[in-house]
């Protein structure tokens, strides 16, 4: 067995779900419970989650590309630009990289500096007990963002499960 390509593979699937699971579980588990919740307290669970996650995901984001591209190149059959951009294959991993390199910054540009936005906001609520005018329009771009993020990790998903059947 070839340990090394083994564990570029296991640690590469770990990251993968990481990332894609902790981005379904955001917006399937955790934000709808929170919703439950007054403004206040989720604007302070929100930015404690935010540091850990941002955190975390980082790494994980940034190993499961380098490892996806380890895993196409060195351990896989991409060995020279036409079988990258002449097979079904190396078309299909190349969209996948980019979608993820995609998903990643999108992530670091936009989704990351709108939720601190919302953390640092001094007055979420107003005295009717109402989000703010200015917390309104960042939530609605955080779901906007969230949504778009989770599109990104389907289509590099598709693009996983069609490499292993050969596309």
């Amino acid at each position: 067995m070839d340990w090394a390509m083994f564990t570029a593979q296991w640690l590469h699937v770990l990251m993968g779900i990481t990332c894609f699971g902790a981005s379904l579980t955001t917006n399937l588990i955790v934000v709808p419970t929170l919703n439950r919740f007054p403004v206040a307290d989720q604007q302070r669970f929100g930015a404690a989650y935010g540091e850990v996650a941002n955190r975390v995901l980082r790494i994980a984001a940034t190993a499961v590309i380098v490892l996806g591209i380890l895993r196409g190149t060195v351990f896989g059959q991409l060995k020279s630009a036409d079988d990258v951009f002449g097979t079904q294959y190396g078309q299909t991993w190349l969209v996948g990289l980019i979608v993820a390199v995609l998903t990643f910054a999108w992530a670091e540009a936009a989704i990351g500096p709108n939720l601190r936005r919302i953390a640092a906001l001094a007055e979420p609520i107003g005295a009717d007990g109402q989000p703010t005018p200015a917390l309104v329009p960042l939530l609605a771009k955080a779901k906007r963002n969230a949504l778009l993020e989770v599109i990104g990790f389907v289509v590099v998903f598709t693009c996983m499960i069609l490499m292993r059947f050969g596309y």
